[in-house]
């Protein structure tokens, strides 16, 4: 976590931040890149002093057998280009022949390897001349039996050698260095560059929007502005389905209203019937009450992705409604998954179930049956009654705007339709079949916001 001071300097600005991470993944591997090459050079270079070391040994062997080749017995002198390059050959295990400080000293190399092998193999050793670089090799042969050849340089001598060699490829490793961090400088700036067009894409689509030349942010985008673009684009049509549910609701408001107003105004002219206007006045009473209801079920509102217990919710209507209907014979059902989380608003859940349990009360014989159940991803709310139910040639008529099931008595509720207008803001679904209960089955499925349900 920053501190408020590095906070306060960090920049505001994503390009600015997405700067400040460029600069200082550069920072951080040009160092890197130093030290990998620098290692490779130091790797290429003991490499290159190895490969003459062994190349010497191939001369004394060269030697050797050129020797007992013209019938000779490998004992003829041979002198290397240097006192401090010393070599050993051993026929069995006799030293037969060693350079000339080894044999001043009486020095003998310490054997390493105890198979045969096909080239000389360096490794390092110490010895009574003190630590040295040695390659040794083993050749078994019909005439002379087992030869072993061992070649040596001093340690000190061998890392002269490595740091004059590494030293001529210090430029080329610094050449190296500079090039690959400049190329990743260029792609980090390419990167910015790209951040930056894309998000300057999505401020002018943002803009042509608030211009209103477009109805939603329009634009092919990378994946992640994508998803932040496709977000705002479904919360603008929620927001403009919004819009056109009030306007309707304000229109019927104003159409339900107008009529008992008509009514009393003639009322008032005649200067009589001062019960009828009573009767307005609670018709409106009751309207006012309606679309108070209705209107905080007609959209999403409070903490967004806060999830409900619909279990606990079904429970709740139940149980109220019950207590409402205690002195019928009605019986409500209810079955729900415990702990089954979802993020919807509470009281737009609640305004679907009592919505769809209050029509089947008036319909039902004696049973009620409400249940919910999470599949695919989607919420499934259903609400059965032992009703007589309706025809398939009506069941779209009951889903028509301020339409009443019973088309009495008058007034504004609008059966069915209250529920159809909260699926649709929701991208639900609301179907309308027949009950195993012989009555009518309404259901409703409500896709959840990506995977929020548990």
């Amino acid at each position: 976590m920053m501190t408020p001071v590095v906070s306060a300097m960090w920049p505001r600005s994503l390009v600015g931040r997405t700067a400040a991470w460029a600069a200082l993944l550069l920072a951080l591997a040009a160092p890197v890149f130093w030290f990998l090459f620098g290692s490779a050079v130091d790797t290429i270079s003991r490499q290159v002093v190895d490969t003459r070391l062994v190349e010497f040994g191939n001369q004394v062997r060269g030697h050797w057998a050129s020797t007992v080749a013209s019938g000779g017995d490998g004992q003829a002198e041979f002198v290397g280009g240097d006192v401090e390059w010393v070599w050993q050959v051993s026929l069995g295990d006799q030293i037969s022949r060693r350079s000339n400080l080894l044999e001043l000293t009486n020095t003998a190399l310490p054997d390493g390897v105890v198979d045969p092998n096909s080239e000389f193999e360096p490794r390092d050793a110490e010895t009574a001349l003190g630590p040295m670089r040695l390659a040794e090799r083993i050749i078994d042969s019909a005439e002379t039996g087992r030869m072993r050849f061992i070649i040596g340089l001093p340690a000190s001598r061998y890392e002269a050698y490595v740091t004059d060699h590494a030293a001529s490829l210090k430029p080329l490793s610094l050449l190296a260095t500079v090039t690959l961090s400049l190329s990743l400088l260029a792609l980090l700036l390419l990167l910015i560059l790209s951040i930056r067009r894309n998000l300057a894409g999505v401020a002018t689509a943002l803009r042509a929007h608030e211009a209103g030349e477009t109805e939603v942010v329009e634009g092919k985008f990378p994946s992640e502005p994508q998803a932040l673009v496709n977000q705002v684009n479904r919360l603008l049509r929620q927001n403009t389905l919004l819009v056109e549910r009030t306007r309707k609701y304000v229109t019927k408001i104003a159409h339900d209203i107008n009529h008992p107003l008509a009514v009393m105004r003639n009322a008032l002219e005649a200067g009589s019937d001062t019960a009828l206007m009573g009767r307005q006045l609670d018709r409106m009473s009751g309207l006012v009450d309606r679309y108070s209801n209705l209107a905080r079920a007609i959209g999403p509102e409070g903490r967004s992705g806060a999830r409900i217990d619909i279990a606990e919710v079904i429970q709740d209507v139940a149980e109220g409604f019950s207590l409402l209907y205690r002195p019928t014979k009605l019986v409500i059902e209810h079955d729900c998954a415990p702990e089954l989380l979802c993020p919807f608003p509470r009281h737009d859940i609640e305004a679907l179930f009592s919505n769809l349990v209050s029509n089947a009360h008036k319909y039902a014989d004696a049973r009620v049956l409400i249940n919910a159940a999470l599949e695919a991803g989607t919420l499934v709310l259903r609400v059965e009654d032992d009703g007589p139910g309706i025809p398939d040639e009506q069941r779209r008529e009951a889903l028509d705007w301020g339409r009443r099931l019973d088309e009495a008595p008058p007034g504004t509720g609008f059966g069915l339709a209250i529920v159809g207008d909260i699926v649709e803001l929701y991208a639900g679904e609301l179907r309308l079949a027949r009950s195993e209960l012989g009555g009518l089955s309404v259901e409703i499925l409500l896709p959840l916001p990506g995977s929020a349900a548990t």
